[in-house]
């Protein structure tokens, strides 16, 4: 397990106990940072329910909300059909579970009333851009999606996340 895997879960682990209902912990981060390695490492340990923002993604549009990565995504579906669901399941509970929302400004303040704790998975933009290359095609290399990102972090510094980890190494 990676150390960046590990530092997660120690975090987790001690946010947990803070809480006495479900902790929603939002795993962000730039495109091909690691994100969605280091979910499904810490969701296994923890035995967490793993929600991906990229089962929300959607074409370019203009949802008439100026955060530059709601263009991507369609929020009020991943609130309706992906928290708000697995919020109601685990409210009976009897022990704090945990929900990773894993994806591209899953700290989003669209987000904000559900989610409990923000995790931020930095890496090098050589490293990304190199990954991201492999993933995409140049057809589907989207220029406007970048800048959406560089537009998302630059309003969302690492500061101001609860935890930053290593997305490489």
């Amino acid at each position: 397990m990676s150390d960046a895997a590990q530092q997660i879960i120690t975090a987790v682990e001690a946010w947990r106990s803070e809480v006495t209902g479900p902790l929603v912990v939002a795993i962000d981060g730039h495109g091909a940072a690691g994100k969605t390695t280091l979910a499904e490492a810490v969701g296994g340990q923890l035995a967490a329910i793993v929600v991906h923002t990229d089962e929300y993604f959607r074409e370019a549009a203009d949802p008439g909300d100026e955060h530059p990565m709601a263009r991507y995504y369609d929020w009020g579906a991943l609130r309706r059909r992906g928290l708000e669901p697995v919020l109601t399941q685990l409210a009976d509970a009897s022990d704090a579970r945990v929900v990773l929302l894993e994806g591209v400004s899953s700290a989003a303040p669209a987000l904000r009333d559900l989610v409990g704790r923000t995790v931020l998975v930095e890496t090098p933009e050589p490293v990304r851009l190199e990954r991201l290359h492999g993933r995409v095609s140049d057809e589907e290399w989207d220029e406007a999606w970048l800048e959406a990102e560089r537009v998302y972090f630059a309003g969302r510094p690492p500061e101001t996340f609860d935890l930053v980890v290593p997305g490489s190494g």
